[in-house]
């Protein structure tokens, strides 16, 4: 998290709108983001927010029945990373001995909750965490340190911002952070939009051995990194580079809050959630010292570690802090590993005893596994064993081994230093390798089928409603790490066409990544239109819709969403089954608002319940196909695409071939064309398209003709080109508007040929689906479009 400088507030003038840029002080929350967009392999915050919350109910029992696996005084060992430019020691970036021991002193006394110490408070909601951080006095060779807990280093350059010290300074010192807790110390030249200094910044745990998800976080950039200014306690010694109000060693202390799993106080949103029942909510961040400060109800605790108060401010962590820290330390695998270390003792040579642990336990046939070596003693050799894995030896530190066979295999680990050789370390049965679900129906749905009115309202939850919500989605955590998507089904509960509605609504059915806020849904991977007359046939028969995209998803074994995107300006209503209310936990169902937001339900509902929806995935691939349209005039052509096999075989009336991955149709009645797929190890062989005939020939007052109206590129970044076609003449409007039918823009012009060319530009409205749509005499012409 960035703690920064206050300083006066800015006003740009941006896209024609005066806009206020506060400065923050603390923006740990934006570069866990940067950080899992650059590695998302690290799945969500919400999946570690998942696996936290259930290990604290856990320890929970534990302590009542007396024994939680933890000591009851944690000691953590902290090698302090001074990153100078030449300068002598005590000298500006090169900061002292003495200024380093001042700041680990202050880090103690607020964990400790030290009486005497400003960080001591008598408030009854007031912890002592019970964690004492030591400098190390032995480096990663076993050698002692000059200066205990201090590595100097000359970085060669003034000052560093947040680019090089992820991709060049931390990655060059780090030292194994299964051993050490890595705190740099940098002269840090970054500011944020508005002003203000950046102070520091940390990196969550990691995720925390959630199967089937590899969980390690970069250990080349694990830690904390603060600026030298804000590094030390000024009450403790002359230390004349210290800035004031940040003086006092609380940006540390704030950091290592992160560091350890604390979120702000105010859960980064207004009245948002820390996860931590006795912390007030508060609308916002602190400044200064607003003792008494009241907002979202409560008296805020502006002396909060984990606020943006100045230094001399802050003196609390709570009881439920204390519990999530604990927790955190139970569970994440690279900070439980740190209780293990020796480095701050005086280190005895010995032969090394071997440990080790991999990132998942449970592979899918042909997944990869990370080892990561744990052995005590300082080794300079390693000699593994995997039993069914390729390779089947390696002298690698921390080796990957594919598994490609099934079955359930051991693993050894020998380890050597220049004292000897370690005893052999055997896990039996400790991977297995899953033959059977490498291609699999994947549903967080299992409860009572139910179709959710609102509470307040005349619409659905998962539908049509009075909030409007443009979309719901289910998330799929994916801890098997499939690769494909081919499909899904959806049940729906309600399926009703609008009083004089078209026969051609659509329903987009869409999926989405799980790179959102939070771990919501992200950037579209795949669409599918299903007509609405497919779902009311399924409502009436009271079966799910199934749907085959166009071609296959790639979900790159990582967390996705899997929903239905709502229209609203036909007034068609469509409602997706859930579970009752209470019968899912994990917070699996999400809704975006009529602002474009995602939200989860049990956030902003306060439901818990799953979407009856099913995903089909697989390691192998599945044969998909495509309609050029499939909405037709009787006798037009229609090209049918088929992909996933190396030889594909046709079935239906009136192809012009039976052979081959494209082939053309001229149906006169609503058809079905069936391809059948070889040649690979394939999911699923086939796959069914359907075409649908309108009634009677195409007029020039037809409304929604597929050809008529174009708009390429789509998706597009907002930039887009308008070709509408056809013999009309006369004033045309063309506008934009959003699928809860908002209308964006409205231009007027003049059609005087058969083909009318327009560009558009929507590149600052948000992410999102809109409706372009053109109007000509009594005839109305839409495109759905995508903004990225």
């Amino acid at each position: 998290m960035f703690r920064l400088l206050l300083s006066l507030t800015l006003l740009v003038l941006l896209t024609s709108q005066l806009q206020a840029q506060t400065p923050q002080q603390c923006a740990t929350m934006q570069m866990d983001s940067v950080l899992r967009a650059r590695h998302p392999e690290l799945g969500t915050l919400a999946d570690f927010e998942r696996a936290l919350q259930k290990k604290m109910v856990d320890l929970k029992k534990q302590m009542a029945n007396g024994r939680t696996g933890l000591a009851t005084v944690i000691t953590i060992p902290v090698v302090v990373h001074v990153v100078h430019n030449g300068e002598a020691v005590g000298s500006g970036r090169n900061i002292s001995q003495a200024q380093v021991q001042a700041q680990l002193v202050t880090l103690n006394e607020d964990y400790r909750r030290k009486a005497g110490t400003r960080g001591f408070n008598d408030n009854p909601l007031g912890a002592d965490i019970e964690i004492e951080f030591c400098s190390a006095v032995v480096n990663p060779q076993g050698q002692a340190m000059a200066e205990p807990g201090i590595d100097r280093y000359n970085g060669n350059q003034a000052n560093w911002n947040q680019n090089n010290i992820e991709g060049v300074l931390k990655p060059s010192t780090y030292w194994n952070p299964d051993k050490y807790y890595n705190i740099w110390v940098v002269d840090l030249n970054d500011v944020v939009s508005g002003g203000g200094q950046l102070l520091g910044y940390a990196q969550f745990p990691s995720q925390s051995n959630l199967a089937g998800i590899p969980t390690d976080s970069p250990a080349s950039t694990d830690g904390v990194v603060i600026d030298y200014r804000s590094f030390g306690n000024a009450e403790k010694g002359n230390f004349p580079t210290m800035r004031a109000t940040y003086n006092l060693g609380r940006t540390l202390s704030h950091e290592t809050g992160h560091w350890l799993g604390l979120r702000h106080i105010w859960g980064d949103a207004n009245c948002g959630d820390d996860f931590c029942a006795d912390t007030p909510p508060q609308a916002s961040a602190s400044s200064g010292c607003p003792l008494g400060r009241v907002s979202c109800g409560s008296t805020n605790m502006v002396q909060n570690y984990m606020d943006y108060s100045n230094d001399a401010c802050m003196n609390i962590f709570t009881l439920n802090q204390k519990d999530r820290i604990r927790a955190v330390m139970a569970l994440s695998p690279r900070r439980l590993s740190l209780l293990s270390s020796n480095v701050c003792g005086t280190q005895v040579a010995t032969r090394p005893v071997s440990n080790f642990r991999a990132d998942n336990q449970q592979v899918l046939l042909g997944g990869q596994i990370k080892f990561t070596d744990l052995s005590d003693g300082f080794p300079t050799s390693w000699s593994w064993t995997f039993e069914g894995g390729t390779p089947a030896t390696s002298t690698a530190q921390n080796p990957t081994v594919t598994y490609n066979q099934p079955g359930i295999f051991s693993v050894t680990l020998v380890t050597t230093n220049a004292i000897g050789q370690s005893t052999p370390l055997v896990r039996t049965k400790y991977i297995e390798v899953l033959n059977q679900g490498l291609c699999n129906e994947i549903t967080n749905f299992n409860g009572t089928p139910s179709v959710l009115r609102e509470v307040n309202g005349t619409g659905y939850v998962a539908g049509q409603n009075s909030h409007r919500s443009q979309a719901v989605s289910e998330f799929f955590a994916n801890k098997l790490a499939y690769t494909n998507l081919a499909g899904a089904s959806i049940k729906f509960g309600v399926a009703k066409a609008a009083k004089g509605a078209t026969s051609e609504s659509v329903v987009t059915v869409t999926v989405w990544n799980g790179r959102g806020f939070q771990g919501g849904p992200g950037a579209i991977l795949g669409e599918k239109d299903v007509p609405l007359r497919v779902i009311l046939a399924d409502v009436a028969a009271n079966r799910p819709t199934t749907v085959t995209f166009d071609k296959n998803v790639p979900v790159s074994g990582l967390a996705y969403h899997v929903g239905v995107a709502f229209p609203y300006a036909s007034g068609d209503t469509v409602a997706v089954v859930t579970t009752k209310n209470g019968e899912s936990l994990d917070a699996t169902s999400w809704r975006r608002n009529s602002q474009g937001n995602w939200l989860r339900y049990a956030d902003s509902l306060g439901l818990n319940v799953a979407h009856n929806i099913v995903a089909r995935v697989g390691q192998k691939p599945s044969v998909q196909v495509a309609a050029s349209s499939i909405f037709i005039n009787p006798g037009e052509t229609v090209t049918l695409d088929a992909r996933g096999a190396s030889v594909f075989t046709w079935v239906g009336n009136g192809l012009n071939t039976t052979l081959g991955p494209q082939v053309i149709a001229q149906p006169t009645q609503t058809a079905s064309y069936t391809v059948v797929g070889s040649g690979l190890d394939l999911c699923s062989t086939t796959a069914v398209v359907t075409v649908n005939v309108r009634a009677g020939t195409v007029t020039a007052s037809t409304p929604l003709a597929e050809q008529a109206l174009q708009v390429t590129p789509n998706p597009s970044d907002g930039q887009m080109m308008v070709l509408f076609s056809g013999p009309q003449r006369g004033a045309l409007t063309l506008g934009v508007r959003s699928i809860t039918g908002v209308e964006l823009m409205k231009q007027s012009h003049q059609k005087t040929s058969d083909t009318f060319q327009q560009t558009l530009d929507i590149k600052y409205a948000p992410t999102g689906v809109y409706f372009v749509e053109i109007r000509l005499g009594e005839d109305v012409f839409r495109k759905r479009v995508v903004k990225q």
